[in-house]
């Protein structure tokens, strides 16, 4: 062990404090203990392991301060000691003493104080990760001293004062990220001259004036958002010179004049979001036929003129042009864009009839509001024949006619607003889901449905008032509860706790005891998260996995409520929770056992050698869709997994795929908003771009961990940790990377693509080049960064099954 060099175990589940005897390990020159339960804080002594070029602590649970020592390792080159741990206190300036050093990722780990200006010292730096802390003060001006660095990411504090003018002379700049700060003043004209400055983001600060006239002119600048702050005058011509300019989002300053015909021609656009400015004149005409945009934002200008009459866009999924003075027809170019899902143009001057060709047409359609226009005709029956609409909204137009009858048909219509128009004839008979306002037409019925939403206000005003009375005397009795279970709690707390078996299903042919027979050490199958699994064996041969998961403080905070909720879900695609044991300190849950383990064992893992064809991977992808499916859209309560990964699909005897560990799923609230948590979720990898900042968890944050799950049954490649990924990469990123890399005016564009990153596995044996086409485009759209373009797990079944004909009809083969 003395020759030892390097030590990895990344991402797994050791538990305990960092071990102290690899210190005597004097040739080790890479520790990668991350990805870990560790706990405690870094030893000092780490320091004397000179010979340390790489080391990773990141995604632990590491508290205490961060230790000065590690300062003297002069011979480290990389340090990833973020991602979830929590230290106390800031970063020390001793490691300004490690002059080798080329990335410092201390992100995400509770730092605070101000940004020790010794870390100019560090020469060699190419990369200096500090977002998502509570860094305070101003930006050293001599961090302008790191002539090597290319990224800066100092986003997610609560940082100030302006971007320092020594900035200037960081020619080897990459990536510059201070969004969500407290920066204020110019942006220096020097960021646009930065020669090889890709990404700029300072969205959500107090930045003003102009955005400088050269930015993009580089011809390298891929993303640009400066949303949220008090920008004003013109928007840049040359943002997209070089052809890759992806995201652009200006939204919620206060720009002005025209849109760039520019931006008509930007082909690699792939968001538009330059809503809520005072931008004016006609959209470019070639706007609205970008081939990889997925988000268009117009809205809250004053832009005017017609829609182009041709309109189409691959990948377009949500259009929004809300609040401006757009005129003429609504143009049924729309109907092209096939993976639209949301479609706003209300506050605008339309008229003419609504095109029935848009609901025809439009599979994915969800929400629609084209309310205050100056829309006639009839609704078109159309409308109320697509099966995908929520929400529709036609308020404040002129229609006319009767309310078409097939309303009565729509399953998933959640409101339809069609009040102040010139509707005549029967109110039709609808859905007891529907929030319905037909108000101000000219309609009669012989009885107003009890879901109009009048009616729903003032069954709110009742249920208000018996709530106040319900909390007043729950208060009352809270009060006499708690003095109770005080006086109670000492003659208890001597008494032995027994076991209780609770059960969600019939004929079970074991008892408490013949499970907490199995709970022993050689029976552990598994360890997470969501606590350790073992493998229990019945006494009738039944086979049960058991959970164990420890209740915090001998108080359940509502946990048996939700398992017992949970224990009446019936799917096939989900693990059947059986029932739990519980002796008010610790609960174990039983589920069913499946024999083959997870989808990440058989593809990454253990079970590796289990060679998965591609027809097995596409089958296991539909069911585990159809298993979210359930979860968010047809379960009651709906619930949200909050931990998909390829671990947490189970395959049973027969290889078919089974959602499982609920273990950190929360119930979604009555009123549809997302649900904010103030704990971390989910696995490093997985977890959608926008919870590290907003920590807004949602159905859209389940279906990006699926297309993760997605790209890994392509790819056959882990999340994160892959040798081919570049330093801080993961699987989407380097997809992503591969994507950039290949020309689109190739006709077998997306079949190079897939080639490039498909597993070898999968290379050697026969597949349908278009199902695997498919499917990865599917991923693609779930792993939008932009959550509101991300499909829901419906729309995902549902692109999932119809690729079904290209995996069985599709003639070409490798």
């Amino acid at each position: 062990m003395t020759e030892l060099q390097v030590l990895d175990i990344y991402n797994n589940n050791f538990t305990g404090t960092l071990p102290t005897e690899i210190i005597g390990l004097k040739k080790l020159t890479h520790l990668g203990l991350g990805g870990n339960y560790f706990s405690g804080n870094i030893p000092e002594n780490y320091s004397e392991i000179q010979s340390l070029k790489y080391l990773g602590l990141n995604g632990n649970s590491l508290t205490g301060n961060f230790p000065k020592s590690l300062g003297k390792l002069r011979n480290l080159e990389v340090m990833y000691v973020g991602h979830d741990n929590n230290y106390n206190g800031g970063i020390p300036p001793e490691l300004g003493g490690m002059i080798s050093l080329q990335i410092l990722d201390m992100s995400n780990c509770n730092l605070t104080g101000n940004i020790p200006e010794e870390l100019s010292q560090l020469k060699n730096l190419q990369s200096l990760f500090l977002w998502k802390n509570n860094l305070t003060g101003e930006i050293p001006p001599e961090l302008g001293d790191l002539v090597s660095i290319q990224h800066i990411d100092l986003s997610i504090n609560k940082l100030s004062g302006i971007i320092p003018s020594s900035f200037s002379g960081l020619k080897n700049l990459i990536l510059l990220n201070l969004f969500s700060n407290n920066f204020f003043g110019n942006i220096p004209s020097f960021i646009g001259e930065l020669p090889n400055l890709e990404v700029f983001q300072i969205w959500d600060n107090n930045f003003t004036f102009h955005l400088p006239e050269s930015l993009g002119r580089n011809g390298k600048l891929k993303e640009l958002d400066v949303a949220n702050n008090h920008l004003s005058g013109p928007i840049p011509r040359d943002l997209c010179r070089g052809g890759r300019l992806k995201t652009l989002i200006l939204m919620q300053n206060s720009f002005t004049g025209t849109i760039p015909d520019e931006l008509g021609h930007c082909k690699s656009l792939t968001k538009i979001r330059i809503g809520k400015n005072f931008l004016n004149g006609t959209i470019p005409v070639g706007i609205f036929n970008l081939p990889n945009v997925t988000i268009t934002e117009l809205n809250d200008n004053h832009l005017s003129g017609d829609l182009p009459s041709q309109i189409s866009g691959d990948f377009l999924g949500i259009l929004i042009l809300s609040n401006n003075l757009f005129t003429g027809k609504i143009s049924a170019g729309i109907s092209n864009l096939k993976n639209l899902h949301t479609l706003l143009i209300e506050h605008n001057r339309f008229d003419g009839e609504i095109p029935s060709e848009i609901f025809t047409k439009l599979n994915l359609l969800q929400r629609i509001n084209f309310s205050s226009n100056h829309l006639s005709g009839e609704i078109p029956v159309s409308m109320f024949r697509s099966s995908s609409l929520t929400s529709i909204d036609l308020s404040q137009n002129s229609l006319t006619g009767e309310i078409p009858k097939e309303i009565a048909d729509v399953k998933d219509l959640s409101t339809l607003n069609i009040s102040h128009n010139n509707l005549t004839g029967q109110i039709p008979t609808t859905s007891s889901q529907i929030s319905f306002d037909f108000s101000y037409n000219n309609l009669s019925s012989d009885q107003v449905p009890n879901h109009y939403h009048h009616h729903k206000v003032f069954k709110s005003y009742l249920l208000t008032l018996t709530l106040i009375g319900v909390s007043a005397l729950l208060s009352i009795m809270g009060i006499l509860l708690i003095t109770i279970v005080i006086v109670s709690h000492k003659l208890k707390n001597n008494k032995p706790r027994p076991w209780k078996l609770t059960t969600f299903a019939k004929s079970l042919n074991f008892n408490a005891s013949d499970i907490i027979e199995c709970v022993k050490e050689e029976n552990i199958v598994g360890r997470g998260g969501a606590g350790i699994v073992y493998r229990g064996s019945m006494r009738d041969g039944c086979l049960v996995a058991i959970k164990q998961c420890r209740v915090i403080g001998g108080r359940d905070g509502g946990f048996s409520a939700e398992i017992k909720t949970l224990g009446q879900i019936r799917h096939r695609y989900i693990v059947r929770l059986l029932g739990y044991v519980s002796n008010k300190e610790t609960n174990l849950l039983l589920y069913e056992f499946m024999e083959n383990g997870s989808l990440g064992e058989v593809l990454h893992g253990c079970k590796r050698g289990c060679f998965l064809s591609w027809e097995m991977r596409y089958k296991i992808a539909v069911e585990a869709a159809k298993g979210l499916c359930y979860l968010h859209h047809d379960c009651c309560p709906r619930i949200i997994h909050r931990d998909v990964k390829s671990n947490n699909i189970l395959l049973d005897s027969n290889m078919e795929a089974h959602v499982a560990d609920f273990g950190l799923a929360k119930f979604l609230i009555d009123d549809g908003k997302s649900e904010f948590v103030s704990s971390v979720v989910g696995t490093f990898g997985y977890i959608a771009p926008e919870y590290t900042h907003t920590l807004k968890v949602d159905e859209k944050s389940d279906v990006y961990s699926f297309g993760v799950v997605l790209l890994e049954l392509v790819t056959g490649k882990k999340p994160v940790g892959d040798e081919l990924f570049e330093v801080g990469m993961n699987i989407v990123g380097w997809v992503r990377e591969i994507v950039s890399n290949h020309s689109q005016q190739h006709s077998d564009y997306h079949e190079r693509v897939v080639l490039a990153i498909m597993d070898p596995l999968l290379l050697n044996g026969d597949y349908p080049i278009a199902s695997v086409i498919h499917i990865f485009r599917v991923a693609i759209i779930c792993v939008s960064d932009d959550a509101s373009t991300r499909p829901t797990m419906r729309e995902v079944v549902y692109m999932l099954t119809n690729i079904a004909s290209f995996s069985t009809s599709q003639n070409t083969t490798h």
